[in-house]
């Protein structure tokens, strides 16, 4: 059959979430471009039980990774996908990546993993499994090259066998509804200084507050918005420790967060460690500099011409790279226009698209 793939994920419980929302962009885009997608599910969901797939897929049911019926059921099912023609698979999560390359095999159809992140899931099992079941995998393909290369080196993936392809976004139109509390801040002559993530740890979101502290408000008028659920308790008493409470604004997790970078003269992230940051890629869609710690995949999307990197935990730099910002409004707006541009090329969907058909294509050779 040409023209199919089989797409094989552990489960589909947050269509929102980073690797399922690639996913399901994914399977709408190549049935748009004609493809015959069918999709293998481990484990059921709620939302998979209530919204489907704009395409066939079966749900093996309670899958455990352990559990030797579970790689029975797969080897059943791909004999009967090679027999309807599937010869390619791409498969996304951790236990999927595991059970089907070699199952796969024996069947004859070629797989191709995804990974999205920087591997802290790689525990010991892992580390022992992977490097075997990586045998069979025809590539293994990774949202940036940071990932790529941690890929290659715990899973043992030779070189030829590892691809970058960048996530894919739709640029969401802007509804032009107020925000209402930045709406005023901005009538403030604020200068918001916005930070979208979910309240974690590894966000070093206190980073921000420290920075934001030591600036000169007089300056710019220096806000920071934080757009992101979790507990805010501990954030909100360093900023008042720091005397930044005023300054400091929390919005939650919100729908309009497309709204909200509107209102924001540069996109902030502070983070321990990144694969490849959805939050970057949304400042530069909406015309931001962006400022950002130097690690991960980070340095692939920002350098000098579209923001500003300092290294993880330097305050003093997050600080320094703020008051470029508010001394030099035009040239930080230069940086922003050129962040569009580039976002533009990269991380379209329809480049993403593209790049793994190229790629399923090259394996019916």
């Amino acid at each position: 059959m040409n023209k199919a793939v089989l797409l094989v994920i552990d489960n589909i419980s947050n269509p929102h979430a980073g690797t399922e929302g690639q996913f399901l962009l994914l399977i709408k885009q190549l049935l748009a471009s004609g493809y015959v997608v069918r999709v293998m599910v481990l484990s059921g969901s709620e939302w998979l039980q209530k919204n489907g797939l704009p395409c066939d897929y079966d749900v093996l049911g309670g899958a455990a990774i352990k559990s030797p019926l579970t790689w029975w059921a797969v080897y059943q099912h791909a004999r009967r996908y090679r027999r309807s023609g599937f010869n390619v698979a791409h498969v996304f999560f951790n236990d999927a990546s595991v059970i089907c390359p070699p199952v796969f095999a024996l069947a004859g159809i070629k797989t191709i993993i995804s990974r999205r992140d920087m591997g802290f899931w790689y525990n010991r099992i892992y580390r022992l499994v992977l490097p075997f079941t990586g045998r069979f995998v025809s590539y293994a393909v990774s949202n940036s090259y940071a990932v790529s290369e941690v890929t290659g080196t715990v899973e043992r993936i030779p070189s030829s066998r590892l691809k970058v392809i960048y996530n894919g976004y739709a640029i969401k139109p802007v509804a032009g509804v107020e925000v209402r509390e930045l709406e005023v801040l901005k009538a403030q002559g604020a200068n918001l200084f916005g930070l979208v993530a979910n309240i974690r740890p590894i966000k070093r979101m206190q980073d921000a507050i420290a920075a934001l502290a030591s600036l000169d408000i007089k300056i710019g008028n220096p806000h920071v918005v934080i757009v992101g659920a979790g507990d805010a308790s501990e954030l909100q008493a360093l900023a008042r420790t720091l005397g930044v409470e005023a300054r400091v604004h929390f919005l939650g997790g919100r729908s309009d967060v497309n709204e909200c970078l509107r209102y924001f003269s540069a996109g902030l992230l502070c983070s321990e460690s990144e694969g490849f940051s959805n939050a970057i890629v949304e400042y530069q869609f909406a015309g931001l500099p962006v400022i950002c710690t130097r690690t991960g995949g980070n340095p692939e999307a920002v350098d000098n011409t579209t923001g500003w990197l300092y290294e993880v935990g330097d305050v003093a730099g997050l600080a320094q790279a703020m008051r470029a910002l508010l001394e030099s409004p035009g040239a930080a707006a230069k940086k922003g226009e050129n962040a569009k541009a580039i976002a533009g090329e990269r991380y379209s969907v329809s480049a993403m698209r593209d790049a793994y058909i190229r790629l399923y294509e090259s394996l019916r050779v």
